[in-house]
């Protein structure tokens, strides 16, 4: 009869192998959707920020302007200018002639020709067309001194002095240390060699002159011998001048105009001489991010001048951000910006649809609302320099309505194999429109987008075919439209209906179930009987329990890396002095077995008599528990061993894992080792009395336990005392117990 009940087991395992199999082959897996609002979907918004710079430039002869990058424009220039002058040039008063005049210790010390000054200038340096020979011992000097009407020769009065600087026959720059003012009038140009002396100084300087066809007649030269005395007029010597014309301009007056990429722009006069203005209304583009502007003139010497400048410049900048979109409710949007101020008077204006509204600003997580300006009929957001601040996070929330969107339904009832259809009518704005089609279990079942890139009328159709197994219920699509700026949602609920059919496998199941269940009526004893056996190995189970504890000794729980003792607790008997070296030699045992069998299971178990006790390590993952008994445990016993382990893995793995010696906080597994192996039943009891509600049972115990106590002349008892009679060993004695110890009525102390 066993044989033919396990044969019908076998029969009604496979016969529901079957059935879940062919179940779980019409189960369509999806993935969830979460809840019913559409995720958060990302956008990007463009904001323009403003800033004002101001600058002073002194002796420039061009407009450079720095931006702090290349994608800033100007949209606004003022510009005053002063001191304009003519730039720095080359006047070649004499460059032509072959004959030499020469300046040496033994003849004649200097010579100087006449400098003709018609308005004021400033003289930098001159070009002498000439050469040395031999050793400079005594210093020669170029000179620009007085004119002496009477002697039309240098007078006394030098106003620019340098060293004297050439070599071989050509044109030398003499730089003046110091710039030399002339006012209008007549000057002289000197070599000084006065300093010369015989035989000392040998070297001589040669300075050319035109004798003939000179194109200026006028001028005078003259020699120094002691004294500086005219020489001849008509043949003055080669030179050029170094200069810039000491007077200011009007712009108007030289057409002052300011070029930036090949456009003109005219400056205006100023109120004082010298001094003018441009103003530049218009965006300007630079390229790279430097703005620079050429000045030019109707003359063919540039200009000198000064400036003071006052810029307006912008910037676009981009925004993340992300719209909510709901069902039923205003759209979300949140934009976080990255603000940060570039030069003085700076701001960030953002332009936001027109369809927005209810608008709060955050900064550093602080409402600042009220501090920006709002406009609601430009449909912009001004954030002004005194609110900025360096570092700041932002945040800009708004809401929108939905935009409708007009659903075409032509049918809202599907069975399977037939397709879900209908259509939409999208906002006249380009964008996205998409489809999501949740099922009756919650999850998504299918989704589509189409991108609309230009302006229609025309509907879109969405459609999904049903499976030949689709969940029945009330299916909802999701419809929404997002263009960036604006979005809207539309949902529509559809009824899947599944037509009851019976599968040919169901009726094979039900044929051979009714067969099994004739066969296991059949048998119906036989269950009874089982079940009698069973209770009887319930009861049973409970006196191993309290047999296997009272023969506990000692219990040790041992961290695996390191081999030490994480808890340990003496149950019964004495101390164990060399529980150590067991332990070890169980180990030795342990890793002998796994090397010879090849085993390393999750848990494992070690016996072995040593002396009078008997000894069991159990092994799980990162520890080893060790147990001393007087007897060999049941396997009831064997198996609360294997739950405690579990136990203590899920409580205290982690620790174990990453176990650095520390054991204190491994002393509550105390509480496991009651829990799983009925410690209570061994230590003394005190009375607890609770207010519930006790059996008659539960009561005639309580009063054998004051009894007892009242006998022993103690406040507590052993379990053995109760257990333990003249019939023996109680079994429903015991069940009582333990209800009571569960209760807490009797409770160990410890």
């Amino acid at each position: 009869m066993k044989n033919q009940f396990r044969t019908f087991s076998i029969i009604i395992f496979l016969l529901f192998s079957i059935f879940l199999i062919n179940l779980t082959q019409k189960i369509v897996f999806t993935q969830a959707q979460g809840n019913n609002d559409i995720a958060p979907i990302p956008a990007k918004f463009d904001m323009v920020e403003y800033s004002e710079v101001f600058s002073l430039n002194e002796s420039i002869n061009s407009i450079e302007i720095p931006l702090p990058s290349e994608t800033w424009n100007l949209t606004n220039l003022w510009v005053n200018f002063s001191d304009i002058k003519l730039g720095q040039e080359i006047i070649s008063v004499e460059e032509k002639g072959q004959s030499i005049q020469i300046i040496d210790s033994k003849g004649k010390q200097g010579y100087g020709v006449e400098i003709n000054v018609t308005e004021p200038t400033i003289i930098f340096g001159v070009y002498i067309y000439g050469y040395m020979t031999g050793i400079q011992v005594k210093p020669v000097y170029v000179q620009v001194q007085g004119y002496d009407g009477g002697t039309n020769s240098p007078d006394e009065n030098v106003l620019g002095s340098t060293m004297i600087n050439i070599s071989t026959p050509g044109w030398h720059l003499q730089t003046f240390e110091n710039e030399v003012f002339l006012p209008t009038g007549n000057y002289y140009l000197v070599i000084n060699g006065s300093e010369l002396t015989f035989p000392a100084d040998k070297s001589t300087y040669n300075w050319f002159y035109n004798d003939s066809s000179t194109i200026n007649p006028e001028l005078h030269t003259a020699v120094y011998d002691g004294t500086w005395s005219e020489e001849t007029v008509g043949k003055p010597f080669l030179y050029k001048l170094v200069q810039r014309v000491n007077r200011s301009f009007n712009p108007e007056d030289i057409n002052m105009t300011a070029v930036f990429n090949d456009s003109p722009y005219a400056i205006l006069d100023g109120v004082a001489e010298g001094t003018g203005h441009l103003l530049i209304n218009e965006t300007l583009i630079p390229d790279g991010n430097l703005l620079k502007f050429d000045i030019i003139t109707n003359r063919s010497i540039g200009l000198i001048f000064n400036i003071s400048y006052l810029i307006n410049i912008q910037n676009t900048i981009s925004s993340e951000g992300q719209i909510i979109i709901k069902e039923n409710s205003a759209n979300s949007w949140v934009l976080t910006p990255n603000i940060e101020p570039i030069y003085s008077n700076y701001s960030v204006r953002f332009t936001y649809p027109n369809l927005w509204y209810n608008f709060s600003i955050m900064r550093n997580g602080f409402n600042v609302t009220s501090e920006v300006i709002i406009n609601t009929i430009d449909y912009y957001i001004l954030i002004l320099n005194s609110t900025i601040l360096s570092g700041a996070t932002w945040e800009i929330f708004a809401n929108s309505p939905n935009v409708g969107l007009s659903l075409n339904i032509p049918k809202t009832t599907f069975q399977p194999y037939q397709e879900l259809a209908f259509s939409v009518l999208p906002p006249v704005n380009p964008g996205n429109l998409t489809y999501v089609l949740i099922n009756s279990l919650g999850f998504t079942q299918y989704n589509e987008t189409h991108s609309i890139t230009q302006v229609t009328s025309d509907e879109i159709i969405f459609s999904y075919t049903l499976s030949a197994n689709p969940n029945e219920g009330v299916y909802k699509a999701y419809v929404y439209w997002f263009d960036g700026k604006n979005a809207g949602i539309e949902t529509q609920e559809f009824q899947v209906n599944v037509p009851f059919s019976l599968d040919p496998i169901y009726i094979l199941i039900i044929i051979v179930g009714i067969s099994i269940i004739t066969a296991v009526s059949i048998s119906s004893y036989k269950i009874a009987k089982r079940s009698k056996r069973i209770h009887e190995e319930m009861r049973k189970k409970i006196y191993n329990k309290y047999m296997d504890v009272v023969n506990l000794e000692y219990f040790i729980i041992i961290e695996k890396r390191t081999g030490l003792n994480i808890y340990e607790q003496m149950i019964a008997g004495e101390g164990i002095d060399d529980a150590a070296l067991i332990t070890g030699f169980l180990e030795a045992i342990r890793n002998f077995g796994i090397e010879l069998t090849g085993a390393n299971e999750q848990s494992q178990t070690i016996k072995l008599e040593y002396q009078e006790s008997k000894i069991i390590m159990s092994e799980f993952k990162n520890f080893r528990i060790l147990l001393i008994m007087k007897e060999n445990p049941s396997q009831d016993f064997l198996d609360s061993v294997k739950e405690l382990s579990y136990d203590i893995d899920e409580q205290y793995g982690e620790d174990l894992a990453h176990f650095t010696g520390n054991i204190d906080k491994f002393q509550d597994i105390k509480v496991l080792l009651n829990k799983h192996l009925e410690t209570t039943l061994i230590y003394p009891l005190e009375l607890n009395p609770q207010d519930i509600k006790l059996s008659s049972d539960e009561k005639a115990m309580i009063n054998r336990a004051k009894d007892i106590m009242k006998m022993k002349n103690t406040d507590y008892f052993f379990v053995s005392y109760m257990l333990y009679t003249k019939k023996g060993f109680q079994i429903k004695d015991a069940e009582i117990l333990l209800d009571l110890i569960d209760k807490k009525v009797f409770q160990p102390k410890i």
